[in-house]
């Protein structure tokens, strides 16, 4: 009995973790020693059996710094999160609301992308830094400004982002324009264009095909009437653009057919009459041509052109002013042909990041036109009415991303997805010809660049049916007589002396030279 107790209390003195060794029937049992029970203990159990502190606790029973589950990083893997989730919202934001390419926003309070605010707080800052420059001395104005060339990617290659180009090219041509001899101009070419100045043998002498009964359009009925220009430079509360509407990526079905663009215009539309009389009031004013005259004046010559090429009058513009341009001399056929083609026939070979012809717009408004003839199919009424604004060509290229790949393939130009502008060809041509009815020269290039400003102040809109500089240039110069390689040059030196105005006179912002701008 004592024999089996011993035995016993040996077996209860080593740690129940450990198994005791397979005893032999043949052989007596041996007790396991300390490096035994060591080398066999399950995982984790180990440091378990570590010494002992005071009062036989093990030390590692007190787990040190985080312990086991982490908790010790977890601040410092939120704070990972938060930057992470602010850096993604910082990127999405200057994407939507600040891409260097565009210059529209997501957020313009107007369903997104339509909306001028970027670019009127652009030329509000653009003319600042012009007034910058201009208040410098010389040495300061020499200030090249540090800007790695591989920046400058638009307008020409000449600036960093597209509201720089847009809203620097306007001040600096707004402000150039802005002089007596500009205004002496431009009075002379609205005054032939009236009929206040034309002469009957000259009428004789180059016997046009078409002649008014009144030489004076004033007291034509159609002066007091709304065309389909009236819209233009006008407000849009809808878009926070100007005309009748615009497409984005937010707003992409605009055809809301003809009665309702008829109805718009008579509501929101200015007459000739109306944009003349505004025009003649600011004028008053002043002794030279400043941007508020020059948008009236841009109005009234859109509004000009339609009166004054209608059939009552001297005739179509194309079919038979441009035409008897071109055998008088006054005009070249091939430099018109080349504007055309910039929009009816662009070269198909040419890369689609290159075309002025947008691909998004064009299929938007042909996906939305049988729609809409699908759900009119028994309405022969709303059919006619949708008819005329689908296979309206204006409606049709309006552009949801304004901006293409330079013909170069090493920057980015301005696009309106309207190709170079027939309508200034039109309408500089329409001048052209009451100079000549009137007895006047043709119009120079400083009278023509006088005609470019005041067409860029009405078509310098972030959406909508607009034109881009480059191509009102080459419109209104191949109107007149002249080039497109004279509008390009025209355009290049533009562009130059703007950047350097806007990123010299930032510059010296910066730095506190010569004072701050008013």
């Amino acid at each position: 009995m004592r024999k089996e107790l011993a035995s016993c209390a040996v077996r209860t003195a080593v740690p129940s973790v450990v198994l005791p060794p397979k005893v032999s029937p043949h052989r007596a049992p041996v007790a396991a020693s300390p490096d035994t029970t060591q080398r066999i203990a399950p995982r984790g159990t180990r440091s378990m059996t570590s010494a002992p502190r005071r009062g036989g606790i093990p030390e590692t029973a007190f787990p040190t710094g985080g312990g086991q589950d982490g908790t010790q990083n977890l601040p410092a893997r939120a704070m990972k999160y938060v930057l992470g989730l602010a850096a993604a919202g910082y990127l999405c934001d200057k994407a939507a609301n600040g891409f260097f390419l565009s210059t529209t926003s997501l957020h313009d309070g107007r369903g997104g992308f339509t909306s001028n605010a970027r670019l009127d707080k652009a030329f509000t800052e653009a003319a600042a830094y012009r007034q910058r420059f201009h208040a410098a001395e010389p040495g300061e104005r020499a200030l090249q400004p540090r800007l790695p060339a591989f920046l400058k990617r638009c307008g020409n290659r000449q600036f960093v982002s597209m509201t720089d180009y847009r809203a620097a090219t306007k001040v600096h041509l707004i402000e150039r324009t802005d002089t007596p001899e500009a205004r002496a101009s431009l009075l002379k070419s609205l005054e032939c264009l009236q009929g206040t100045l034309v002469k009957q043998e000259c009428v004789d002498r180059y016997a046009p095909s078409s002649v008014p009964a009144d030489f004076d359009l004033r007291n034509s009925a159609l002066y007091g009437q709304k065309s389909k220009y009236a819209l233009a430079g006008v407000s849009n509360t809808e878009t926070g653009a100007r005309g009748y509407t615009s497409r984005s990526i937010t707003r992409p079905f605009v055809n809301r057919g003809l009665r309702h663009f008829k109805e718009d215009s008579e509501r929101r539309g200015l007459s000739l009459r109306k944009s003349s009389e505004s025009l003649q009031a600011q004028l008053a004013k002043e002794g030279a041509l400043s941007g508020t005259a020059q948008f009236a004046a841009g109005q009234t010559l859109l509004n000009f052109r339609q009166v004054y090429a209608s059939d009552e009058h001297w005739g179509h513009a194309e079919n038979v002013i441009m035409k008897f341009l071109v055998e008088q001399g006054l005009l070249s056929q091939r430099q018109t042909e080349r504007i055309d083609e910039s929009l009816m026939f662009e070269d198909p070979s040419k890369s689609v990041f290159k075309r002025n012809t947008g691909v998004a717009g064009p299929l938007l408004h042909r996906l939305e036109t049988r729609f809409k003839e699908f759900l009119l199919r028994d309405d022969p009424e709303g059919l006619e009415d949708i008819r005329p604004m689908a296979l309206s060509k204006n409606m049709e290229n309006l552009a949801i991303a304004h901006f293409k790949l330079n013909e170069r393939g090493d920057g980015f130009e301005d696009c309106s997805g309207l190709g170079d502008s027939f309508t200034a060809a039109n309408a500089v041509a329409c001048i052209n010809h009451a100079r000549l009815m009137s007895g006047e020269p043709r119009l120079s290039m400083q009278d023509v660049e006088v005609l470019i400003a005041c067409l860029n102040a009405v078509y310098d809109d972030a959406s909508g049916s607009r034109h881009t500089l480059q191509e009102i240039a080459r419109g209104c110069f191949a109107g007149a007589g002249y080039t497109i390689e004279d509008a390009d040059a025209f355009f290049e030196g533009i562009c130059r002396e703007a950047a350097q105005e806007f990123y010299t006179g930032k510059q010296l912002a910066k730095a506190g030279l010569p004072g701050r701008p008013a």
